[in-house]
């Protein structure tokens, strides 16, 4: 899998790691697992808007539990 590291400024090979993340929404704290892409030269993260959309919907189904 290959991503743009704004950092290397190339397009690289990156890793997913998973990390956990806390996100306030409307007075609550909300804890989700996101995945996450990290640069594989230098460990920067990445932005890739797959990523993006499947930690969106962790989010959402956190909220969605939490109520």
């Amino acid at each position: 899998m290959k991503g743009f590291c704004e950092e290397c400024r190339d397009y690289v090979e990156y890793s997913i790691i998973e990390e956990k993340q806390t996100k306030d929404i409307k007075g609550k704290i909300l804890e989700y697992r996101a995945q996450i892409a990290q640069c594989r030269r230098c460990n920067s993260k990445l932005f890739i808007s797959e990523l993006r959309d499947q930690n969106l919907q962790s989010l959402g189904r956190a909220y969605r539990e939490l109520k």
